[in-house]
């Protein structure tokens, strides 16, 4: 989460290296967290699943699948020779 979402290249290379897929959400988590204590402080929401569903209803979650696994163990394999 946070400002590295926002770099697609980032997210599917990080789903490729590790081989696991990779979830992102609202880039301001911190903030939504806030928002979501706050909410439930006041008595707006009264667990934090509902703020859970606020969160994932209102910020855009994209999925990124790992991909091109062989290239990637092949040059993992290459750096481990290296070291």
């Amino acid at each position: 989460m946070g400002g590295g979402i926002q770099n697609k290249l980032l997210c599917q290379w990080t789903a490729d290296a590790t081989g696991t897929p990779v979830i992102t959400g609202p880039n301001e988590t911190t903030s939504v967290g806030n928002l979501i204590m706050q909410l439930k402080a006041s008595g707006e929401i009264k667990t934090l699943g509902e703020g859970r569903a606020i969160s994932l209803n209102s910020s855009i979650v994209s999925n990124y699948k790992p991909e091109n696994r062989d290239r990637w163990d092949e040059e993992y394999s290459k750096y481990l020779k290296i070291l």
